[in-house]
């Protein structure tokens, strides 16, 4: 930047409002902003409204090539942009939609930022500014936020910042590019029943279920899009390298949803994410995010498009023009290695968090950064973009056992980190019996028991409603299966609800089906003819539980109860379509004096089981048995 554009910018930054270059709204010739009652930013390709007070884009328009009329209508027309917190303070719960007293412009020859800086501190005790970036000749806008700690009494379930679009004109979405399509329409969801079905879930007269869980986006890709789309052009939102995210790298959140809604979540609950509680000198910049406006002749391209302008975005992470002491943007390091497993490249996907010493679990984890990556095919690893400081390496593997966890590394600026080869011993208790399933935190390898039809297309099948309703008829008698014959795809269900019907009583006649409280008895048949002397380890992995324990039992002889699991009590991933939520591992280790030649597994519920669990359940990994001499 120029002297006389630092200058132009310091200036800027000292007054509550101020303009920059003027222009004429809908211009679409410079890059420029103006005051008045609202802002106008714009420059050759975009042009917003943003009201003062809320700091809300009312309106939003796109000069478009192959369209010509579009640039004159109102992006936003019918609808609205939006940031909503979620909150506690002093045990009062609120939602709070910030009003904004102060801004600042800062300003050069390609770039314009608008901070809105929140005033309502009595209501929401949290320093918060958020910003939107746009750059010249550029289709992509950005946002992030800035929070930073004020007092303790605070904390926040959820913080999200939206847009919901002009429906006549952005009728389509995709997802990931398979659950891609048409939006149900308004007044469809308004006429649907919902009151039997559930929470932000629609059954239309056609008998399909729309849920708007059915459009989660996992963030295990690390770099992901998603978008809202018309006729001939989009609005994709872009994220890369999301350091921000809560719950580590498995995190689920929403994407877009009903009333054509497109949705960035800064912190959610979602899937059992825990609060996040600002502490003492806190901080946290959330993004940027990309906001890119396209153009094509169909869907598809319009996806595939905004997926190569994701790739573009990743080459700029992390972004110059953030300035914050607290996004680092000029003194950031990287992490590099490979990894093997007991002395091999993992054949499947490897992944390695950084997080902050302190951070046990990072699906746990909700204040701190955590930078993540994964392991090339022989192993070889970097993580890029990290602040400087001293970490924790935590490593997760398709097919491993366990994790691997590392202390100290250190990450210096503008430095590069190499921590050698990583030879990562895996967990072992002796020779492997039997498995059922593969570690891999989901249980899309397991049996889904058919759930409602539904207007998303290419929804796996334990992404659509009611797929627990169906169980009592899918396994009347409880899953029953046999080593080395039974298939894991065919004969083991991915839930274990806790009673033989499980869902609300109301939900249960959408398939004629009568409430049985009677607790499930799930068995695993196995052969062993070795030695009766040593020990067995039995090794349980859940991706997800709703209050909800597990009994195991060898011939009858009980070897395992645990009544409650550590973290939250509910992650209902199941009846919020999900393969997976909160992780628990749990293992045993009994004589193998307990085996004999032809064995029984018992899996049952944990206590007394009764007709109110009807939402209880586990949701399974894998199951693995080993055995030493």
């Amino acid at each position: 930047m120029s002297t006389k554009c630092l200058i132009a910018s310091l200036v800027l930054l000292l007054v509550h409002t101020s303009s920059g270059q003027r222009c004429n709204k809908l211009s679409f010739q410079r890059l420029c902003v103006t005051d008045g009652n609202d802002l106008v930013l714009e420059n050759e390709r975009l042009s917003m409204t943003i009201n003062k007070t809320k700091g809300q884009i009312i309106e939003l328009y796109y000069n478009s090539i192959i369209d010509t009329t579009i640039k004159s209508t109102n992006l936003v027309g019918g609808g609205s942009n939006y940031y909503l917190a979620n909150i506690d303070v002093d045990g009062k719960n609120a939602s709070v939609r910030p009003y904004m007293g102060n801004i600042n412009i800062t300003q050069n020859a390609e770039l314009i930022d608008i901070a809105f800086i929140s005033n309502d501190t009595s209501i929401w005790p949290v320093y918060f500014e958020f910003h939107l970036v746009l750059e010249k000749n550029s289709s992509v806008f950005y946002y992030y936020s800035i929070h930073k700690y004020l007092r303790d009494g605070y904390t926040a379930g959820q913080l999200r910042w939206a847009i919901r679009a002009n429906m006549d004109i952005f009728k389509y979405y995709s997802v990931d590019g398979k659950r891609a399509g048409t939006m149900p329409l308004q007044r469809d969801i308004k006429s649907a029943q919902t009151q039997t079905v559930q929470d932000w879930t629609y059954m239309f007269k056609d008998g399909t279920v729309y849920s708007k869980y059915q459009q989660i986006s996992s963030n295990e890709d690390i770099n992901t899009v998603f978008g809202i789309y018309g006729n001939r052009f989009g609005l994709s939102l872009l994220q890369t390298h999301k350091e921000w995210v809560s719950g580590g790298p498995f995190k689920q959140d929403l994407t877009t949803h009903t009333g054509h809604l497109l949705l960035f979540h800064e912190h959610s609950g979602h899937y059992g994410t825990p609060e996040l509680v600002p502490t003492k000198g806190w901080t946290k910049v959330y993004g940027p995010i990309g906001l890119y406006f396209n153009e094509g002749l169909s869907l598809s391209e319009m996806y595939s498009d905004a997926q190569r302008q994701l790739r573009e975005e990743e080459k700029k992470w992390p972004y110059q023009f953030v300035t914050a002491p607290e996004y680092n943007a000029q003194g950031r390091g990287s992490v590099s290695g490979v990894l093997t497993v007991d002395g091999s490249p993992n054949k499947e996907w490897t992944y390695l968090i950084l997080t902050e010493p302190h951070v046990d679990d990072p699906q746990f984890e909700s204040a701190t950064y955590m930078y993540s990556a994964v392991a090339g095919k022989n192993g070889e690893f970097k993580i890029p973009a990290v602040r400087p400081g001293t970490y924790k390496l935590q490593v997760i593997a398709k097919g491993v056992v366990g994790r691997y966890i590392q202390d100290n590394i250190h990450v210096y600026q503008k430095e590069n980190s190499d921590l050698g080869t990583i030879d990562w011993k895996q967990e072992t208790h002796g020779e492997l019996l039997w498995q059922i399933g593969v570690p891999d935190r989901s249980s899309a390898e397991f049996k889904s028991p058919p759930g409602f039809p539904s207007p998303i297309p290419n929804l796996e099948e334990y992404r659509k409603f009611g797929t627990w309703l169906s169980y009592p008829k899918t396994f009347p008698n409880d899953p029953d299966f046999t080593v080395g014959l039974s298939d894991p795809a065919e004969d083991w269900c991915y839930f274990m609800p806790t009673i033989k019907t499980p869902g609300f009583p109301a939900q249960l006649k959408l398939v004629n089906v009568t409430q049985n409280a009677q607790p499930t008895i799930w068995k695993v048949r196995f052969n062993y003819s070795g030695s009766t002397k040593g020990n067995a380890t039995l090794i349980l992995g859940f991706t997800a539980r709703v209050k909800a324990g597990i009994r195991a039992l060898i011939n009858g002889e009980e070897i395992l109860e645990v009544v409650d699991f550590d973290g939250p009590q509910g992650d209902s991933a199941l009846f919020r379509q999900a393969a997976h939520g909160i992780f628990h591992q749990q293992s045993v280790t009994f004589g193998l004096s307990l085996l004999k030649d032809k064995n029984i597994l018992e899996l049952t519920p944990a206590g007394v089981v009764n007709q109110n669990h009807f939402d209880r359940m586990m949701m399974w990994d894998f199951l693995r048995m080993e055995v030493s001499n």
